[in-house]
């Protein structure tokens, strides 16, 4: 390649998960597929993933039909969905100075079961005719939930500590998010604007689905950023936020990532964070002399409350936070 010519830029890894079975670990191809997830996020932190499991059909009665019609609400109407002032990031969201732009998402929390999606769908629209909407969320929320949870199983088996996942599966709460970032207004070619700052997630898992526009930008370890383009219709992409890095005692990594728009045509997105419930600290197995510890032990809701504090600094706020 000629010195002038830009350097290839690396892709995500892309993992298939046809033919996995949530419900049935150790079945078909899990051996095939662990190895692959386990090697994605020790390298890149994150990875495409092809995941039939959540059809074209539901795809778009998720995002045509209930994540539009959410949109369309009132923002006050939207302002409703508040967890409080000790949960800053889990309610609604719009108009952060400093990290977000153009930007607004609602979110319900912190387990995928109908009667939160119910109670959600009750504030939006309390006189009721909310069954499809219920019905489709929760659906796609519960396939994406299963997907989460397989992975986070794949990388305790990968790395010999599959004897804590139960415990950690029973105190590991879920935020399902739906967002939208508006279109810059110009044609898809034009300049790009930046919707959502550069930042590293807190939780353990994200999982990303993103409808028709592209805009998820991934930060290499080299520093070079990566549009993520999702290679089939069936695909979402899975990354590891800080509480994993942590509880892996760095063995993951928790990739920077951002997200940009250009052209008129809105951006949305639903996104599942799978929250810590308990201390953040590595199993015995994973500390050696090889591994020394990294971080002090910590609750995850203590780092989202300093990130808060923080503000869009770009920087390792893990590290800040608790490093050794």
């Amino acid at each position: 390649m000629a010195a002038e010519e830009a350097k290839q830029l690396p892709q995500l890894p892309r993992i298939d998960f046809s033919g996995v079975d949530p419900s049935a670990p150790g079945a078909g191809r899990w051996a095939v597929v662990r190895a692959q997830v386990v090697q994605a996020l020790a390298t890149f932190g994150c990875f495409d993933a092809h995941y039939p499991a959540l059809s074209p059909d539901l795809r778009a009665a998720l995002f045509d039909g209930a994540v539009r019609e959410l949109f369309a609400l009132p923002v006050d109407t939207k302002r409703r969905n508040s967890y409080g002032p000790d949960k800053p990031l889990y309610g609604y969201l719009g108009g952060i100075p400093g990290l977000a732009n153009g930007y607004e998402s609602l979110a319900i929390a912190d387990r995928v079961e109908p009667e939160r999606v119910q109670a959600f769908a009750d504030l939006m629209w309390p006189d009721g005719g909310n069954a499809g909407f219920c019905e489709t969320v929760h659906g796609a929320a519960k396939r994406i939930a299963d997907l989460e949870e397989a992975v986070r199983r794949m990388l305790m088996e990968g790395l010999g500590v599959a004897k804590y996942h139960d415990a950690v599966s029973e105190s590991t709460r879920h935020v399902f998010r739906m967002s939208r970032y508006e279109a810059t207004g110009g044609d898809a070619e034009g300049k790009e604007e930046i919707r959502y700052g550069t930042h590293q997630d807190c939780n353990t898992l994200t999982i990303v689905c993103q409808h028709q526009v592209d805009g998820l930008e991934m930060q290499t370890r080299d520093g070079d950023w990566i549009l993520v383009r999702p290679s089939s219709p069936a695909s979402l992409v899975v990354m590891a936020g800080n509480a994993l890095r942590a509880w892996t005692n760095d063995r993951v990594h928790a990739p920077f990532h951002r997200v940009t728009v250009s052209g008129d045509a809105a951006r949305y997105s639903a996104i599942l964070f799978a929250l810590p419930d308990y201390k953040i600290q590595a199993p015995d197995e994973l500390v050696d002399d090889e591994h020394p510890p990294r971080f002090k032990p910590h609750y995850t809701t203590e780092f989202i409350r300093y990130c808060v504090a923080q503000g869009a600094r770009h920087e390792d706020k893990l590290e800040a936070f608790c490093g050794i």
